[in-house]
């Protein structure tokens, strides 16, 4: 189900543009995240694809990726730092587990190819199970069965990668970000079912009260695109603690959260 908020017009001109950047190397486009789940708010949320090709992105390919991302940007300003496409041949994601090169352009990342497929199981879990085919084939035919446990296994992995970043030299959107995927992360775990970063962030702000002053400010500046709050002195060791807090319920678990102190 493709929420409200979605400029639909937008994403089918992307599927068109892709289409004839593509050409017959297309083999699929999916659409997947907030836009499909929930919690897409406009003016503020990304885009996320999957693109499947047939072949390897060769120079011409990415010589053709970049052109349709530059003319998309061109025509469309407000799409600047707001697109998450994923480009993978066929054959790589039909075995994403034994490793692989996929092409990426994210916020903040200019379109890249680099190896660790395997790392983007969260991602293909929920284009499986929920994502919106745009075009070619639905996704159980191209990406192969993930379990429930492989998708929470996932997710305390990259909880704890987030863990483990340095918040001092990093952008208050940034650490909001953090802050709002360690909630995402642990009401995930808990709830046993995905969910949005809002969804965890009011999750988290019921169990902790006592933190939902930190959880609203991460709130207000990923709603301001990091122009608003998380940058006071105060504000950064305050999300490291309430990172390790919730770090430490994803790794191991049990019913109680320590809440520790503001």
């Amino acid at each position: 189900m493709i929420t409200d908020q979605l400029p639909a017009l937008f994403v089918e001109e992307l599927t068109t543009s892709l289409r004839s950047a593509l050409g017959p190397n297309l083999v699929a486009v999916y659409l997947y995240g907030s836009a499909v789940s929930g919690g897409f708010d406009a003016g503020v949320s990304d885009i996320d694809l999957v693109v499947v090709t047939e072949h390897d992105l060769g120079a011409d390919t990415i010589a053709r990726i970049e052109s349709f991302h530059a003319h998309t940007v061109e025509r469309h300003p407000e799409w600047h730092d707001r697109l998450e496409l994923v480009y993978v041949k066929r054959d790589t994601l039909a075995r994403f587990r034994d490793g692989g090169a996929i092409g990426v352009i994210s916020p903040g990342e200019p379109f890249h190819v680099r190896d660790g497929i395997e790392q983007w199981l969260q991602n293909f879990y929920l284009v499986r199970e929920f994502g919106v085919t745009l075009a070619g084939p639905g996704p159980t035919a191209t990406i192969p069965e993930i379990s429930w446990p492989e998708f929470l296994a996932a997710t305390r992995t990259y909880a704890d990668e987030v863990r483990g970043r340095s918040l001092h030299d990093s952008t208050p959107g940034s650490r909001a970000y953090n802050v709002l995927t360690m909630c995402r992360a642990l009401c995930t775990v808990r709830s046993n079912r995905p969910c949005s970063k809002q969804e965890g962030a009011a999750w988290v702000r019921t169990q902790m009260p006592e933190w939902a002053y930190l959880i609203d400010a991460a709130e207000c500046c990923r709603l301001s695109r990091g122009q608003t709050g998380f940058a006071d002195l105060e504000t950064t060791p305050a999300a490291e603690r309430l990172i390790a807090l919730l770090g430490d319920a994803i790794a191991t678990g049990p019913d109680s959260v320590d809440h520790g102190r503001p």
